[in-house]
């Protein structure tokens, strides 16, 4: 299954997290836990049209570099997550900054501001595996290489 992001947003995203285990964005949960934020910076000097596509969103996302970084055998061993702040700022909430996003779950809804939204992460996958036959995910809130929150089984996301 799928988990659409709705609500007061200008664009509706759908999130397919089968998809994420060959996305470079992906990260072990070990090493977030661990290792210190590091964020690459992409830049380019021209403005061709591969490179258009490329920042717009138009193309495929990255998986060089995790073929590079993840040996097959941790692929099918480690647990991933994947950080939600893309997803959710290609929405472009309709309160911007002030956006509260809904997470609905097992446990029933929690809501957590979206000037927060770096530190949401999905999991979806545990030592190899999915999570849940439906292919639905947990929400991690790590800050500062600290585990807060885990919202078990997230089905909607809704941004209001």
């Amino acid at each position: 299954m799928i988990i659409q992001i709705q609500g007061d947003i200008k664009f509706q995203i759908t999130l397919d997290p089968s998809t994420w285990i060959f996305d470079d964005r992906k990260v072990a949960l070990d090493e977030a836990l661990t290792a210190p934020k590091e964020e690459e910076v992409i830049s380019f000097k021209d403005d061709t049209e591969w490179n258009r596509q490329i920042i717009e969103g138009s193309s495929k996302p990255p998986t060089l570099k995790s073929e590079k970084k993840y040996k097959n055998q941790q692929l099918l061993e480690e647990t991933f997550i994947i950080n939600l702040k893309p997803f959710l700022e290609y929405t472009e909430p309709g309160r911007g900054e002030a956006a509260m996003i809904t997470y609905t779950h097992d446990e029933g809804t929690t809501i957590l501001p979206y000037n927060d939204r770096d530190k949401h992460y999905a999991q979806f996958s545990q030592d190899g595996k999915r999570l849940y036959e439906d292919n639905m995910i947990d929400l991690v809130v790590i800050d500062d290489n600290d585990l807060k929150t885990r919202l078990k089984h997230v089905t909607a996301i809704t941004i209001k």
